[in-house]
């Protein structure tokens, strides 16, 4: 059996994190400055070997990457103690447009005081190995959580997409686990995948008098599909705001690099790419 090269096993690992990634973001996140065709030859070797698959999701028109059991047990004992021995994205469209969100121009601009933890690393960590700044209630797991470092005061993002509607339930637990003493979330973004669901999911959240409810502020998906980060929060203490100015005004001055000026529509030919080969534009 071949070993495994270093970058490729960082490729690997970051699958895992955010469940799924297509081509063309796992190029820009791992293998940035190789030609298409390389890196494209990297994943068929991959996957003719085992560690990958590609998986389609009804939500999304390409395909996206994600480990086998082969490339999970691969990797596991590199990953640190885990709770639960977890891979598969149980819905695809949802976790990819979830990470796809979460990640958004930090993809685009890597920056050193953005940490990211996603539901995958939620789900498998013993709770004494999480991290100081996340809730410590598992009574709901959010999509993700964003930290971005600051001397004057961390802030914290939790993420929730939501394609259909679910049972009550899920959304007074998920409201109550933001709204926890010990929880230090400040931006909480609910991506709809429609103005009816939004306006449930928001009325749901008003009815349980929560104590901090300024801070959930709603997206519309198709907003976010067309606009990226130029899409305007809908509700919350936020309202009307880019997506982008919610994360710049939080943001350190001086940085080298941050989100400050992507092109027209750089984020959204990323993260909905169809590319995949060298030779065509569609899977």
């Amino acid at each position: 059996m071949r070993k495994i090269p270093r970058p490729e096993v960082l490729l690997l690992k970051g699958i895992w994190k955010w469940k799924v990634l297509s081509y063309v973001l796992a190029k820009k996140l791992f293998f940035d400055q190789l030609s298409q065709w390389s890196f494209y030859e990297k994943i068929r070797r991959l996957i003719a070997e085992g560690y990958l698959t590609e998986r389609d999701g009804s939500d999304i028109d390409f395909s996206v990457l994600q480990l086998t059991k082969k490339g999970f047990d691969y990797l596991k004992y590199d990953l640190g103690y885990l709770k639960e021995e977890r891979f598969a994205a149980q819905s695809v469209s949802h976790d990819y447009l979830a990470t796809a969100f979460q990640l958004g121009e930090f993809a685009i601009y890597p920056n050193p005081d953005v940490e990211f933890f996603t539901e995958q690393e939620v789900q498998c960590s013993e709770d004494s190995l999480l991290p100081d700044w996340m809730p410590t209630s598992k009574d709901h797991v959010p999509d993700g959580f964003t930290r971005i470092k600051n001397e004057k005061s961390d802030s914290v993002f939790g993420f929730e997409m939501e394609l259909n509607l679910k049972p009550f339930l899920r959304y007074t637990k998920a409201a109550h686990h933001f709204d926890g003493l010990d929880s230090k979330v400040d931006v909480v973004f609910w991506i709809c995948d429609g103005v009816r669901l939004m306006e449930r999911i928001f009325e749901h959240l008003l009815s349980l008098k929560l104590r901090r409810m300024e801070i959930h502020h709603f997206v519309l998906l198709e907003d976010f599909k067309s606009l990226g980060w130029d899409c305007l929060t809908r509700s919350g203490r936020e309202k009307n705001r880019k997506i982008r100015d919610l994360y710049l005004q939080r943001l350190p001055q001086g940085l080298p690099k941050g989100p400050h000026r992507p092109g027209q529509g750089e984020l959204q030919k990323l993260v909905f790419s169809k590319k995949k080969s060298p030779w065509v534009s569609r899977t």
